[in-house]
């Protein structure tokens, strides 16, 4: 199965210039039920310095196999087995044979010799 991922940054916010950094539960949790009926499910969420990280996954557009499970054995059962086709078996002994005696017919190539 194919997935298509978002991900969605959450910041902290603050209340005046020297106060506390919060996260809005209420607006984040508006967020994540949209993007739920939007057909995005929630992996993961990565807490950084400045807020929350939201990483959501939804099947690709194309990808049939997220509405459909295919048993890939069944696949299998259905399709005709591979047809092969018959070939000439050679005796490998004769060629073997005259390409050793090509060989021997030219004694420095391929020869090393140590004095």
């Amino acid at each position: 199965m194919r997935w298509s991922y978002k991900t969605v940054h959450y910041e902290l916010k603050k209340e005046g210039l020297l106060g506390s950094a919060f996260l809005d539960e209420s607006e984040m949790e508006l967020s994540l039920n949209e993007y739920g009926r939007a057909g995005w499910e929630l992996v993961s969420v990565i807490q950084t310095m400045d807020g929350i990280i939201a990483v959501f996954k939804q099947p690709l557009a194309g990808d049939s196999s997220a509405l459909f499970h295919i048993d890939p054995i069944a696949e299998e059962e259905k399709s005709p087995p591979p047809v092969l086709e018959d070939f000439e078996v050679i005796d490998s002994g004769e060629e073997l044979q005259e390409f050793n005696d090509e060989e021997d017919s030219s004694p420095d190539v391929g020869a090393i010799r140590i004095e």
